[in-house]
C-alpha cells in the first residue's frame, strides 16, 4: 500500500472532485500526524507513571486510527457523516478528560484537533460555529486557583485562538483558490464550447463546399453519387421505381466564348433556379459539371407520362429567353433518361445509360429528350471502336484523298479544287466522309485526321507543281478545333516547309458558325494564316449566325453557299431569296462566292444570272482520286 493510496483512503477521484480529494488528503495526513503524536505522548505519560493521562491519550490515538480505517470503509460520499461522528467522539473524550483532571492543560490541543477537523471536512459555516462553541466552552471553564493566569492564557486560550485564525485564513485562501479554479474552468469550458461551435460551423462549411456546387448551390457530383446509391437502396427495399435525367445544355460553350464566363455563370444560375422550381421535395437535382445537370425523379411504377411531362417542362423552361443586359439568349437542352430498375440496377450503369441517351438526343437534333434503349449502348461501343480505328487507319495510311474541281461558269475552266477524304476500311470497305467525319468531330479524332489530310494534300500539291501542272488553289476543310489549339499556325508553317508547298497554293475552309463561337480569337489565327499566303473560305454560309457584323470583321476571301439552299432553289421561294441575298452580300464585300451542290443546268443558269460565277457539284465533276485527275487530264501542262 503506497502513501498516495493511504492519503486518498484507497479512492479514485475525478477532476470534478478536486475539492473533496484535497480535503481527504489533508485530513488523512493530519490524522496520521495526530495519531503518531498521541502515541508518543501516551508512551511518555505511561513512562512517568501518569496512567490517567496515558489512558486518555491512548483513547485519542485509537480514535484517530479508527477514523483512518473507517474512512476507507464508509465510502467517500459518507465522509462528512463520519467526520460528525468522530468529532462527537473526540468531544466526549475532551469532556471526560476534563472531568477526570480539572487541571488538564493539554485539553487545548484536543480542541485544536476538533477545529482542524471541522474546517477541513465540514462546510465552512458549520466549522466556524463549532469552533466558536469550543472557544467559548474553553474560555469559561473554571480555572484552578493555583493555576497561573499566564499559563492558562498561553496554554489554553492562545492555541485555540491561533488555530482558529490560521485555519480560517487557510480555508479562506483555499476557497479563493477553488473559486479561481472554478472560474478558470468555467472560462475554459466557455472557450472550448465556443471553439467547438466554430469547429462545427467550419466542418459544416467544408462539408457544404465538398458536396455542393459553389455557383448554383446545387448538390455536386460527389453528393449526387452518394444520393443515387441511397435512392437505389431505398427503392430496392420498397420495390418502387425512379428515373434519372441527364441534362446537357446545347452549344453552351458559345455563350462563354462570345459573352464571357461571367455571363455563362449567370445563365447557369438562372437555369438551375428554373429546374428547381419544376420539381418537388422528393426529387433531387445536381450540377455535376460545367453545363451538365442530373435529376432523380420518383414516380409511380410505369408512369411514363409523368416522366415525359417533366422532361418537356424542363426543356420548355430552359428554352425561355434569358436577358443579360441588352443581350437576349436562347438556350436549349438535350435530356437522356434511364429508369431504375428497368434499365439498370447499379448506379454506374444507370448514369452511363442516361449519359449515352443524352448523346443520342443531341444527335437527333438537340432540344429534345430520349429514353434509354439497349441499341444505344451498342452504338456507343461502335463509336469507341471506330475512334480507335480512325487512329489506326491514319497509321496504316488507309485514308485516300479525292479532289472535286470548282468551275468558273463564265469560262468553263477550273478555278479551284477541294480536297475530300475517303476511307478504305479493311473490314467495312469503302467509307464516305459522312460515315466517319461527324464521329471524328465528336470524339476529337478530327485533329489527327486533319493533320494527316493537310500533310498528304500539301505533299500532293507540291508534287503536281514539280510535275509541271498548272493547278489552282487546293482547298482544305479543317475543324475549328484547330483555332483553339496553341501552335496551330506554327504547325502549318512547319508543314509548308516540310512538304515544299507554298501558302499561295492552298486555301483553308472553315465553317461560319464555328468561327463565331470565338470570333476574336478566330480573327487573330486567320490573319496569321493569311500572312503565310493562305486564302480563307467561309464554308456553309447561311446555316449559322450569318451575322454581317462578324462577316465584316473576318479576314475572308471566299464565301461558300451551302448546298442545302441550292438543291431546291427554284422550288422554294425562301431558299431562292436567301441564296440571292448571300450572293449580293458576298459581291458587295468583294468576296468570291462559290455555290456548292450544283447538279443541274437550271441551277447553274440561275446562279449565273444572279452573279454567282463559281460553282462546285456533280453537274461538272464528282470528286476524283489522284489517278483519275491525272488520267482525265484535268490539268494542262505548262
Amino acid at each position: 500500500m503506497t502513501l498516495d493510496n493511504i492519503l486518498r483512503c484507497g479512492y479514485t477521484f475525478t477532476p470534478e472532485e478536486y475539492e473533496l480529494e484535497t480535503k481527504y488528503v489533508m485530513t488523512t495526513a493530519f490524522m496520521l500526524i495526530v495519531a503518531t503524536l498521541l502515541s508518543i505522548i501516551t508512551v511518555l505519560f505511561y513512562s512517568i507513571g501518569d496512567e490517567i493521562n496515558a489512558l486518555l491519550h491512548a483513547i485519542g490515538t485509537s480514535l484517530s486510527f479508527v477514523a483512518l480505517v473507517l474512512s476507507r470503509i464508509v465510502g467517500k460520499d459518507n465522509y462528512q457523516k463520519l467526520a460528525y461522528i468522530m468529532m462527537l467522539l473526540f468531544t466526549l473524550l475532551i469532556m471526560y478528560s476534563y472531568t477526570l483532571i480539572g487541571d488538564m492543560y493539554p485539553i487545548s490541543a484536543w480542541i485544536v484537533i476538533q477545529i482542524l477537523a471541522s474546517f477541513l471536512v465540514l462546510d465552512t459555516s458549520v466549522a466556524i460555529v463549532i469552533s466558536i462553541i469550543y472557544f467559548l466552552f474553553f474560555s469559561f471553564m473554571p480555572v484552578p486557583v493555583e493555576y497561573p493566569i499566564f499559563s492558562f492564557i498561553f496554554l489554553k486560550i492562545i492555541p485555540v485562538f491561533v488555530a482558529l485564525v490560521l485555519i480560517y485564513l487557510v480555508e479562506k485562501k483555499f476557497n479563493t483558490a477553488i473559486i479561481s479554479l472554478e472560474n478558470a474552468n468555467k472560462l475554459l469550458e466557455e472557450r472550448v464550447s465556443s471553439r467547438t461551435k466554430d469547429i462545427e460551423a467550419e466542418k459544416l462549411k467544408l462539408d457544404h463546399q465538398a458536396h455542393y456546387d459553389f455557383l448554383t448551390d446545387l448538390p455536386n457530383r460527389n453528393k449526387f453519387h452518394k444520393e443515387i446509391q441511397e435512392w437505389i437502396q431505398r427503392h430496392a427495399e420498397q420495390k418502387t421505381q425512379f428515373s434519372l435525367f441527364f441534362i446537357d445544355l446545347d452549344r453552351f460553350k458559345r455563350v462563354n466564348d462570345s459573352l464571357g464566363h461571367n455571363a455563362g455563370d449567370k445563365v447557369l444560375k438562372i437555369i438551375a433556379s428554373g429546374i428547381k422550381m419544376l420539381i418537388d421535395e422528393k426529387s433531387f437535382v445536381a450540377r455535376i459539371s460545367g453545363d451538365e445537370f442530373t435529376l432523380l425523379f420518383e414516380h409511380e411504377n410505369n408512369a411514363v407520362d409523368a416522366v415525359k411531362a417533366l422532361a418537356n417542362n424542363i426543356i420548355l423552361e430552359i428554352e425561355k429567353s434569358i436577358i443579360l443586359g441588352e443581350t437576349k439568349l436562347y438556350i436549349s437542352a438535350s435530356i437522356g433518361i434511364s429508369c431504375y430498375p428497368h434499365n439498370a440496377q447499379y448506379y454506374e450503369d444507370l448514369i452511363q445509360y442516361a449519359d449515352t441517351t443524352m448523346f443520342e438526343a443531341k444527335v437527333q437534333g438537340r432540344g429534345t429528350y430520349k429514353f434509354y434503349d439497349e441499341k444505344m449502348t451498342h452504338r456507343v461501343k461502335d463509336m469507341v471502336l471506330m475512334e480507335t480505328e480512325i487512329y489506326d487507319g491514319i497509321k496504316r495510311d488507309e485514308f485516300m484523298l479525292s479532289f472535286q474541281p470548282q468551275v468558273d461558269i463564265r469560262t468553263e475552266k477550273i478555278s479551284g479544287m477541294e480536297i475530300l477524304v475517303r476511307w478504305q476500311h479493311p473490314k467495312l470497305g469503302f467509307c464516305s466522309p459522312n460515315d466517319f467525319i461527324p464521329l471524328a468531330e465528336e470524339t476529337g479524332a478530327i485533329i489527327a485526321l486533319d493533320h494527316y489530310i493537310l500533310e498528304k494534300g500539301m505533299e500532293q500539291t507540291a508534287l503536281w507543281k514539280r510535275m509541271g501542272y498548272e493547278i489552282p488553289r487546293i482547298s482544305f476543310n479543317f475543324s475549328t478545333k484547330h483555332l483553339h489549339q496553341k501552335g496551330f499556325v506554327a504547325f502549318i508553317e512547319e508543314l509548308l516547309v516540310k512538304t515544299s508547298c507554298k501558302g499561295e497554293w492552298i486555301e483553308l475552309e472553315i465553317t461560319e458558325s464555328h468561327i463565331v463561337a470565338n470570333i476574336e480569337e478566330s480573327i487573330v489565327v486567320l490573319n496569321a494564316l493569311k500572312s503565310l499566303g493562305i486564302t480563307i473560305a467561309i464554308d456553309d454560309f447561311g446555316t449559322g449566325y450569318s451575322s454581317l457584323t462578324y462577316l465584316k470583321k473576318l479576314p475572308a476571301d471566299k464565301l461558300k453557299i451551302d448546298k442545302s439552299f441550292i438543291e431546291k432553289i427554284l422550288d422554294n421561294h425562301v431558299d431562292m431569296t436567301i441564296t440571292k441575298a448571300i450572293i449580293e452580300i458576298g459581291n458587295s464585300l468583294k468576296l468570291t462566292v462559290i455555290a456548292e451542290g450544283v447538279e443541274t443546268e437550271v441551277q447553274k443558269e440561275y446562279l449565273h444570272a444572279h452573279a454567282c460565277y463559281h460553282v462546285q457539284g456533280h453537274y461538272y465533276y464528282e470528286s476524283m482520286l489522284v489517278a483519275e485527275i491525272e488520267e482525265k487530264g484535268i490539268f494542262q501542262l505548262l
